[in-house]
């Protein structure tokens, strides 16, 4: 039998276990940390926060891939949950001064040019600029606005698409259901096993760039991502505020208080809430979790005599592939690096929206290296 070494139990490297392993492979997967699930895990205790904020697009790879094995968890989606968005300092609906950010997600935007450069044909500054700050959803930069305009005119269109759904329970379910279906097929699961280098054998590195780098000493492997401040709070409920999203458009930052779409993330009497803000290179995170706390201030009143658990965190070079204006995708590294060796990341040459990247790039790892077996 054919074997197959997978590094890394995120959701990429237990998609190519699961794939691997359909076709009659024997895989071992190798985690370095106590339990699978990398950026996908979600903690185990009262509060069910997942690695920042977490969606399963309906109308992506992934959802498809999962409903063809029956493994799409249960999830929710809420219908027109209430958003304000901060604008100018003005926290409330949409700004209808800006127009509809709908208006720009039919058109088709070149790869050449940035997102605000094409904006601004297109639209007045002002509304060039909401619209970016909304865009930092759908690729956690600091500065969407400067990145490829086909690169964030696809995500601006996803992200109005409809399509978002919370995993029921935290992207840990999602986990779980594929660590039981890969060990049902044979997998071999090792927790805690650190890999040091890479032997010559079929290997899938499905880890995020720079630990693949560190692994394989080649320094091509490497592509931008963002940089975002992640703050969480385990608070005692509020049942006098009702929204259920602020969107800073000035700020870039995305607040959600997911306990109220999916109440099994809380314990009873208390909601969890999550925010990303915007982190550009030259910020302490310290000063990011500070702009999401004066958000709060205007949102949420009171909310710090509520706090019952927190914690705040950066996420640097982790959030996902980013191009720049000249880029596409299949610029970014090739997921086959020699006859047995594939890297399988969310900044690998595939296509998809955050985390549907690597879970293509594991695919087509598995697709390469196994057919050559």
């Amino acid at each position: 039998m054919d074997e197959l070494v997978v590094v890394g139990a995120g959701v990429s490297g237990l998609v190519a276990a699961v794939a691997a392993a359909e076709r009659g492979w024997s895989v071992t997967v190798h985690e370095a940390r106590s339990a699978a699930g990398g950026r996908a895990r979600s903690m185990r205790g009262r509060f069910r926060a997942n690695i920042g904020p977490h969606a399963l697009y309906a109308d992506g790879a992934l959802w498809h891939w999962l409903a063809e094995r029956s493994l799409v968890p249960a999830v929710v989606a809420p219908e027109r949950p209430k958003t304000l968005f901060r604008h100018r300092d003005r926290l409330g609906p949409w700004p209808a001064e800006v127009g509809s950010p709908g208006d720009q997600a039919g058109c088709e935007a070149p790869s050449d040019q940035s997102f605000r450069a094409w904006l601004e044909q297109r639209a007045d500054r002002e509304s060039a600029e909401a619209v970016i700050g909304l865009c930092f959803i759908a690729t956690f930069d600091h500065d969407p606005g400067r990145l490829s305009a086909a690169f964030v005119h696809e995500r601006l269109g996803r992200l109005l698409s409809g399509n978002a759904h919370s995993v029921v329970g935290g992207w840990s379910t999602l986990v779980d259901d594929l660590m039981r279906r890969a060990i049902h097929l044979g997998v071999r699961v090792r927790l805690g096993a650190r890999v040091r280098s890479v032997e010559q054998r079929p290997t899938i590195i499905a880890t995020h760039l720079t630990e693949a780098r560190r692994l394989t000493g080649d320094p091509s492997l490497a592509w931008a991502s963002g940089r975002a401040a992640l703050f969480d709070l385990g608070l005692a409920a509020d049942r006098a505020t009702d929204w259920v999203r602020v969107i800073d458009l000035d700020d870039r930052i995305y607040m959600a208080r997911y306990s109220l779409v999916d109440r099994t993330l809380a314990p009873r009497g208390a909601e969890l809430l999550q925010a990303a803000a915007a982190c550009a290179p030259w910020e302490p995170v310290e000063a990011a979790i500070g702009r999401i706390e004066r958000l709060l201030d205007a949102s949420l009143p009171r909310w710090r005599d509520r706090v019952r658990w927190r914690r705040g965190y950066l996420m640097d070079g982790q959030t996902g592939a980013v191009d720049l204006p000249g880029t596409t995708w299949r610029d970014r590294p090739a997921i086959r690096r020699s006859a047995t060796l594939a890297v399988a990341s969310d900044q690998s040459a595939a296509p998809g929206l955050l985390a549907e990247v690597g879970v293509a790039a594991a695919l087509h790892a598995v697709d390469v290296l196994t057919c050559d077996h």
